[in-house]
């Protein structure tokens, strides 16, 4: 106790005996708990990266199982056009008519099932 009516350096040593080693005490907890949070939100941000992971490794299961499925629709349909009798004369006039290549002519053609005026008519709408 220091009997001082300011207290001066020499008082103020005196009480920091006990004060001291609370204050020692309280950091120590103080840098035990930040060293706990930091644990915990470490441990936490690992956890969302590897929920946001495997999100998009489905994410990017699920666009593949549509390629996949729309790839074989593709396959389907061309296969189906490719069955499609395409007179070579009509492929002529589409070809004269639009300026187009023989490729889009005959492609225009076998969407309309070789029905030249259909084909006409669905390259006018275009």
């Amino acid at each position: 106790v220091c009997l001082e009516p300011e207290p001066s350096s020499r008082c103020a040593s005196m009480g920091d005996d006990g004060d001291g080693e609370q204050q020692a005490a309280r950091t120590a907890e103080g840098a035990k708990q930040t060293k706990d949070l930091d644990t915990v939100t470490d441990y936490h941000e690992a956890r969302e990266l590897d929920a946001s992971k495997a999100q998009q490794a489905m994410a990017r299961m699920f666009e593949d199982g549509d390629a996949t499925e729309d790839a074989a629709a593709d396959a389907a349909r061309e296969k189906e056009l490719a069955a499609v009798a395409v007179d070579a004369r009509d492929v002529a006039v589409v070809m004269q008519e639009f300026e187009v290549t023989k490729d889009e002519a005959d492609r225009a053609l076998r969407l309309a099932r070789g029905d030249l005026t259909a084909a006409l008519t669905a390259l006018i709408a275009q």
